[in-house]
């Protein structure tokens, strides 16, 4: 459901073809908090646009394949809002590393060590990815006050990964006092 109103979101931004969506903004920007793949976009655009929220003109491309462009309707602006002003339920948590870590006891105390070190380099890179990260310059008011709003998601992923960090640090340092039997 979230990914039809990511995908009317960015369509506030200007109308745009799948390819620009996911080239654009679900590689780059939004990759980081709702990834999608290339069939998932075009199928949730399709439904959009049998929906009545999206609207799409094709475009010639002089020589190259047409593309599809596709804009938000007031009808998916009206959507996009309702559930944007909406309060939603925390998702439910699925992370294979925590059954990992949660049967940890079946592993030799080096073998966990192992299991949350690796862990923790991912979260290493993943948080100097994030503070490298630079969020491009807002040409526009609208590009503006989007631009906080992109500071503060960038400052969500930052924060989340500087506690994975120190979480996993403590498990580490548990485990180490580990006898290893």
């Amino acid at each position: 459901m979230s990914l039809s109103f990511a995908i009317l979101g960015l369509l506030t931004f200007q109308p745009m073809s799948g390819y620009t969506l996911k080239s654009r903004y679900f590689d780059r920007s939004i990759a980081h908090f709702w990834p999608a793949d290339q069939a998932q976009i075009y199928r949730t655009l399709q439904q959009l646009e049998a929906g009545g929220a999206v609207e799409s003109e094709v475009v010639d491309n002089s020589g190259r394949p047409n593309s599809k462009l596709y804009a938000i309707t007031s009808a998916g602006r009206e959507s996009l809002e309702g559930w944007l002003a909406a309060t939603h339920k925390i998702a439910p948590l699925r992370d294979a590393f925590l059954v990992q870590l949660y049967f940890g006891r079946l592993l030799s105390r080096d073998q966990m060590l192992v299991v949350l070190q690796g862990r923790r380099a991912e979260h290493a890179r993943q948080l100097d990815y994030f503070r490298k990260l630079q969020l491009p310059e807002p040409d526009s008011d609208q590009m503006r006050r989007q631009l906080l709003f992109g500071e503060m998601t960038l400052d969500f992923a930052r924060r989340n990964e500087a506690m994975m960090l120190d979480w996993l640090d403590a498990c580490i340092a548990t485990v180490a006092a580990l006898s290893d039997d």
